[in-house]
């Protein structure tokens, strides 16, 4: 017990250093992908005109902010109320992840798209489990976990919210770049990231099912 003040302490001017903020904001950015998730949000928002668009990229970032904000500050609380482990949930998400990028790779509409009018893809599957996915809001739990003071819990808010900003103006964007590329363009793109969000997908289930069943891995190794 008397070490417990000298171990939040040393996690709290770990946290607090720049060099650490800059690294977790990277390693969010990374995982977030919003440059390499702009076909799928084309493809999700097709049929809308270029302001429904980017006032729907604008949208994503500020939910992607609250999805990424409350899975810093609750995520862990909230799976333990319904009882979810953090790896069955990266395989759940994931599964739907996989599935946009198959209807990507054979140019077909997306399977969470919609035709309706009021119907939004704003929060699903664009800002999750597109963008802030598993591994962003699992990354989000982790560092809640690392660093607990409340200065890191700020830090920790100051990059989701960096992160979601840069997330709108990517898509704010997205109109633009359809229309910079043409057709043509936007086929062979949407093509080549389908098949990436694809392996992305599967590699990341591969990974979660190892962790659930690490007897599964070892009997393949």
């Amino acid at each position: 017990m008397r070490g417990a003040p000298v171990l939040t302490r040393s996690h709290m001017d770990t946290a607090i250093a720049a060099p650490t903020l800059i690294t977790s904001a990277v390693a969010l950015f990374t995982i977030c992908n919003p440059i390499g998730t702009l076909p799928v949000f084309l493809q999700v928002t097709e049929g809308r005109t270029p302001a429904q668009q980017r006032r729907i990229g604008l949208l994503v970032g500020f939910a992607v902010i609250v999805i990424l904000a409350v899975s810093l500050l609750a995520g862990t609380w909230v799976l333990q109320i319904f009882g979810i482990d953090i790896t069955a949930f990266k395989i759940a998400g994931n599964l739907l992840v996989a599935a946009i990028g198959w209807a990507m790779l054979l140019a077909r509409p997306s399977p969470v798209a919609t035709n309706d009018p009021a119907g939004s893809p704003v929060v699903v599957p664009l800002a999750i489990p597109v963008i802030a996915g598993p591994g962003a809001i699992a990354l989000a739990i982790t560092f809640a976990h690392s660093y607990t003071s409340v200065i890191d819990y700020v830090a920790g808010l100051g990059i989701v919210i960096v992160v979601g900003l840069i997330c709108s103006v990517v898509l704010y964007f997205g109109p633009f770049v359809a229309k910079l590329l043409g057709p043509a363009g936007m086929n062979v793109l949407t093509r080549i990231f389908g098949l990436l969000l694809l392996a992305i997908a599967v590699q990341s289930i591969v990974t979660s099912l190892g962790e659930a069943l690490p007897g599964l891995t070892s009997t393949a190794s």
